[in-house]
C-alpha cells in the first residue's frame, strides 16, 4: 500500500512525538533540572560557609585557650601580692625571683603551648623570666597595652614571629592590684602550631579548591597552609586584600575573629570547587537527550548528588555543633544559641536565664586519679545534664569542666530553684570508678534576664554569668550565685 495518502498523518504522529518529547523534555529541565542544578550549587556554597565558620571557631577556640591561660598566669594573688610588696620596697628582687620562678616554671611545664613567661614592671623592666624569652623578636620585646585593653579582653596578642624552628604569638596581659592600679605586665610566649594546624587541614576540605588563612587588620597574612600548591590562592588574596581584583574565577569570602582584630579569609577557585557538580549535570543532560524513555529514572538519578550534598553538610554542620567527649553542645555552637534566646527574648518580651557551672577542685582529680578518670567525670556531669534538664533546655559544655545552660522562659526565682536542685543532684549522685564511689561538687554562676527592652549583649551576658561564677567559687565553691538583669548592662560593663 502506497504511503503517500499517510504522509500527513504519519508527519503528525513524529510532530506529536517529537513535540510531546520536546515539552517532556523542557518540562524536566525547568521543573527539575534547572532547580536541581541550582539546588545542588547552593548545597555546595553552604560547605563553603561551614568551612569558614568552622575554622573561624576551631582558631577561636586555639586563641581563647591561650588567652585563658594568660589571664590564669596574671591572676595568681600569691606572686601578684609579692611583686607589690617588691614595688613598695618591702622585698627585694632576689627574693621575689626565689618566691616566684618555681611557680611560673610550674605554669610552663603544665602546658605544651607555653613556651616562656616574661613578667615586667611598671616601667617596663624585666623581672621574672621563664622559658623562653621574647627579647630576640623585632617588635615584641616590649607591649603596648592600651587603657581597658583589646576589645575588653585586657590582652593584646602579637606575631606570628618565627623563634628557634617554631612560629610564636606573643601574649601581653596587664596586671593590676586590688585598687586597679597597673603593676606590671606578663609577656606569654605561645606556639602558633595549633592554628596553623587548623588551617593546614581544615576538616578535610581540599586546600587547592578552598585554601583558608588569617589576616590581620592592616592587611599582613598572618597564617597561610605551607606548600608551593597553595601559592596561586595566597596570590589571589593578596590582590585582593590590596583593593585589586582577585582574579576570574576566584571567589573570596571572611569571617571575624572575635578576640582579636584579625580575620578568617576562605579563597575559593570555583571551577575547580565545583567541577565535580558540573560533571554530573552534563552527565544527567546528556542521559536526558539520549535516554528519552527513562526520563523519569534519570531525574532519580539527578537527586542523589544532592541528597548526598545535604547528608554531608547536615552531618558536618551535627559534628561541628557538639562536644565529641560529652555529647552536648560546643562552645561555638552556643554562643549562636545565646544569641538566639537574646533576640527571641527581646522580641517577645519574655525572661530566660543562663547557668554557667564549673566543677570543683577539678585538677586534683585529675592529679589524684588521672585523666580517664576526669574524662568519665565530664561524661557523668553531661549525663545528669540530660536527665535533668527540660526539653527545651540548652546545655553546652563551654571549655574545659565548664558548662553552660540556657533556660528559656524562665524567671529568676525559677532559675535559682533549678540551680540549686541540680547543684544538689551532682552532689547526691557518686561516680562509680573501680569499686569506688567519686563525689564531686560544682559551682554555679547565674544570670537572669527580665526580658525588658535594652537586654544585653552576648559578651556582656557571657561576662556576668562568669562572674557569678566565679563568686561562687571565691566565697567557698559548691554554692549557686546570682545576678538579675532588669534593664540591660551599661555599654562598657
Amino acid at each position: 500500500m502506497p504511503l503517500k495518502p499517510f504522509r500527513p498523518s504519519i508527519a503528525l504522529v513524529y510532530l506529536v512525538l517529537g513535540g510531546s518529547f520536546a515539552l517532556l523534555s523542557l518540562t524536566f529541565y525547568v521543573a527539575g533540572f534547572q532547580p536541581l542544578a541550582e539546588r545542588l550549587r547552593e548545597a555546595h556554597a553552604e560547605i563553603i560557609d561551614h568551612t569558614l565558620d568552622s575554622t573561624r571557631w576551631l582558631v577561636q577556640g586555639a586563641l581563647d585557650r591561650h588567652i585563658a591561660l594568660a589571664r590564669q598566669t596574671a591572676s595568681r594573688s600569691a606572686i601578684r601580692q609579692q611583686q607589690m610588696r617588691y614595688l613598695a620596697g618591702e622585698l627585694d628582687l632576689a627574693d621575689l625571683r626565689a618566691f616566684a620562678t618555681p611557680k611560673l616554671r610550674d605554669a610552663l611545664q603544665a602546658n605544651d603551648e607555653l613556651l616562656g613567661i616574661r613578667r615586667l614592671g611598671p616601667d617596663g623592666t624585666p623581672l621574672l623570666q621563664v622559658g623562653w624569652s621574647p627579647a630576640p623578636l623585632p617588635g615584641a620585646s616590649t607591649c603596648t597595652l592600651p587603657e581597658k585593653g583589646d576589645r575588653g579582653s585586657g590582652i593584646r596578642i602579637q606575631g606570628p614571629f618565627p623563634l628557634k624552628g617554631k612560629q610564636i604569638l606573643v601574649y601581653c596581659s596587664p596586671l593590676h592590684d586590688p585598687g586597679g592600679t597597673r603593676i606590671g605586665m606578663d609577656q606569654l610566649l605561645m606556639d602558633a602550631a595549633p592554628v596553623q594546624g587548623i588551617l593546614q587541614n581544615p576538616h578535610g576540605e581540599d586546600l587547592r579548591t578552598v585554601t583558608l588563612g588569617v589576616v590581620a587588620a592592616d592587611g599582613r597574612l598572618l597564617f597561610w597552609p605551607r606548600g608551593e600548591i597553595y601559592q596561586a590562592a595566597r596570590q589571589h588574596l593578596q590582590a585582593h586584600l590590596a583593593g585589586n581584583p582577585a582574579g576570574d574565577g576566584i571567589h573570596i569570602q571572611h569571617r571575624p575573629l572575635a578576640s582579636v582584630d584579625w580575620r578568617i579569609y576562605g579563597v575559593v577557585h570555583t571551577r575547580a570547587f565545583f567541577a565535580e557538580t558540573d560533571r554530573q549535570l552534563w552527565r544527567l543532560l546528556g542521559l536526558l537527550a539520549i535516554l528519552a524513555a527513562l526520563i523519569f529514572a534519570a531525574k532519580i538519578l539527578a537527586l542523589r548528588p544532592i541528597i548526598r550534598a545535604l547528608t554531608q553538610v547536615h552531618h558536618l554542620t551535627e559534628q561541628a555543633h557538639r562536644d565529641g567527649m560529652t555529647g552536648l553542645f560546643n562552645h561555638a555552637h552556643m554562643q549562636q544559641l545565646i544569641d538566639r534566646e537574646i533576640e527571641r527574648s527581646q522580641r517577645y518580651k519574655t525572661p530566660f536565664s543562663i547557668l554557667m557551672m564549673d566543677i570543683d577542685h577539678f585538677k586534683g582529680i585529675n592529679d589524684t586519679h588521672g585523666h580517664p578518670v576526669g574524662d568519665a567525670f565530664l561524661r557523668h556531669i553531661a549525663r545528669i545534664l540530660k536527665d535533668w534538664a527540660r526539653t527545651s533546655d540548652l546545655a553546652a559544655r563551654y571549655g574545659g569542666e565548664e558548662f553552660m545552660i540556657i533556660l528559656p522562659e524562665t524567671d529568676p526565682h525559677g532559675a535559682l530553684s533549678m540551680a540549686e536542685r541540680l547543684r544538689q543532684e551532682i552532689a547526691r549522685q557518686p561516680l562509680e570508678h573501680r569499686g569506688q564511689k567519686l563525689r564531686v561538687t560544682v559551682s554555679i554562676g547565674v544570670v537572669s534576664c527580665t526580658g525588658k527592652a535594652g537586654g544585653p549583649s552576648r559578651a556582656q551576658l557571657v561576662r556576668a554569668v562568669d562572674d557569678a561564677l566565679y563568686t561562687s567559687k571565691r566565697g567557698g565553691r559548691d554554692r549557686v550565685t546570682q545576678t538579675v538583669i532588669d534593664a540591660g548592662i551599661p555599654p562598657g560593663a
